[in-house]
């Protein structure tokens, strides 16, 4: 029995990728921040005949708690795939600059640096064929390597469009390291909570997005292909801040260093 992991999957594009996974008969591990957030997915694979998913409570703006997460999922099995679909958008109020209770930027913390944690936890985990996949974005603006907490003239827009080169430079980084991760732009403006906070007309569907990360997941084509950055089904080329060794580097070990 194929088991992945989704995060963000109790609405939008993470409940969808969730879902089309259940159908092909996949277990299920839901990390959430309330197990009450959960309960409509469960109810919709039960009607499914799939295995019953296994919820973990965590904050994923937590880095301890997302450490006790992966420690927990860990001891339940191996995995085949990892989406690191959860995600801050530029909020309500793009000029408010927010954090977790660590006093890392909310962008930063949930958007980089969490999915990197999740790659580090559980790549061990994974089965030989196994892959990670974190939702990135097209949205990319380069990282100001004196201001990584975004402390100055700060935009929530440009943060999480900060946030995801820091994401490519985590996967590349990763992927030296043996870790079979890729980032993956699944569509353009979805019917999502973020795209809705932020006052985007709607450009896509779940399904189209859906349909791009699983490709990236499951695709046979893309066995060994790692450190790689795709717009919805082709490989493409990231900001290029992110082919910097030395800004990537420091970049990765500062998200190391806050996840700590």
């Amino acid at each position: 029995m194929n088991a992945a992991l989704v995060t963000g999957a109790a609405s939008g594009l993470g409940r969808e990728i969730a879902l089309d996974l259940a159908r092909r008969g996949w277990r299920l591990v839901l990390p959430v921040r309330t197990a009450t957030r959960a309960h409509d997915l469960v109810a919709a694979v039960g009607t499914m005949g799939a295995p019953a998913p296994l919820v973990v409570e965590c904050d994923l703006s937590d880095h301890m708690a997302v450490q006790r997460m992966c420690h927990t999922v860990v001891s339940e099995g191996r995995l085949d795939l990892v989406v690191n679909n959860a995600a801050v958008g530029g909020g309500v109020d793009p000029a408010s600059r927010e954090t977790n209770t660590a006093g890392v930027e909310l962008r930063m913390a949930v958007n980089a640096i969490t999915p990197h944690l999740i790659a580090q936890e559980l790549s061990g985990a994974l089965t030989p064929a196994g892959r990670i996949v974190q939702v990135g974005s097209m949205g990319q603006l380069p990282i100001d390597l004196d201001d990584l907490n975004y402390e100055r003239d700060y935009d929530g827009i440009q943060a999480y469009c900060r946030s995801k080169v820091a994401l490519v430079m985590s996967a590349i980084e990763l992927a030296q390291g043996g870790v079979p991760v890729n980032v993956v732009h699944p569509a353009r403006e979805m019917p999502t909570r973020m795209v809705s906070e932020g006052g985007f007309p709607i450009a896509s569907t779940l399904d189209d997005g859906a349909l791009a990360v699983l490709r990236v997941a499951l695709d046979s084509e893309l066995v060994g292909v790692r450190g790689a950055y795709f717009h919805r089904f082709d490989r493409a080329e990231p900001h290029e801040q992110a082919f910097d060794a030395h800004a990537r580097g420091r970049v990765v070990a500062w998200m190391e260093d806050q996840a700590s």
